[in-house]
C-alpha cells in the first residue's frame, strides 16, 4: 500500500488487493440494509452493499449524528490501528447509531501473524508503514471481552487466513 498526502490508502501492491478481497468475500453475504464502513479507506466495499452506505475514515463525527441508523458495521483491518481505549469508545458510540437487532461484523489480525506481517513488509510484499502502525494484535479473548465491556455478544467467531486473521460477528440487542 502507498500512502497519498491525504494519509488514505492507495493499494498498488498485488498481495493487499488480494488480502482486502478475502477480507470481503467474509463479510458480502451480510450486506443487507444500510451500512457505516469504519475504516473503509476509499469506499472499495459499497460495490456490495445492496442499502445505503456509509464511509467513516478520520471524521468520527457521523458517529455522533443521532439522526443515523444503520443496519450493520463493518470494520475490516481496522482496530489493529487503534489504541484498545479508542476501541471501547468506538463500540459504544455504535451502540448508539445501531439499529436494535444491528451487527457489527469485524476482521483483525491474529497476535500469530506479527511476525508474519512484519516479514512481509520487511521484504515489499506488504506495506511496511502500514504494518508499523499497527498498535494492538487482538486475541480472541479479548474480542469477547471487548464484546462484554460494550454491552455486545459474540455470535460467531472464526480465523482464517491460515489462522493469521479472525473474523467476528457482534450482534446489538437493545
Amino acid at each position: 500500500m502507498r500512502y497519498d498526502e491525504s494519509g488514505m490508502i492507495n493499494s498498488t501492491l498485488f498481495l493487499e488487493k488480494i488480502l482486502q478481497r478475502l477480507r470481503f468475500r467474509k463479510v458480502k453475504p451480510y450486506l443487507d440494509g444500510d451500512i457505516l464502513d469504519f475504516g473503509g479507506n476509499e469506499g472499495e466495499l459499497k460495490e456490495f452493499v445492496k442499502g445505503k452506505y456509509y464511509l467513516v475514515n478520520y471524521d468520527h463525527s457521523l458517529l455522533d449524528n443521532n439522526k443515523l441508523f444503520v443496519d450493520s458495521i463493518v470494520i475490516l483491518a481496522v482496530i489493529e490501528h487503534m489504541e484498545v481505549r479508542d476501541v471501547v469508545t468506538t463500540f459504544l458510540k455504535f451502540k448508539k447509531i445501531l439499529k436494535s437487532d444491528g451487527w457489527i461484523f469485524l476482521t483483525t489480525p491474529t497476535k500469530l501473524s506479527k511476525p508474519v506481517l512484519e516479514f512481509m513488509a520487511f521484504i515489499g510484499l506488504l506495506d511496511e508503514k502500514n504494518i508499523e502502525e499497527h498498535k494492538h494484535y487482538w486475541n480472541k479473548k479479548e474480542l469477547f471481552q471487548l464484546a462484554i465491556n460494550t454491552g455486545f455478544e459474540v455470535k460467531r467467531f472464526r480465523r482464517f487466513q491460515l489462522g493469521f486473521n479472525q473474523f467476528v460477528v457482534f450482534f446489538h440487542k437493545s
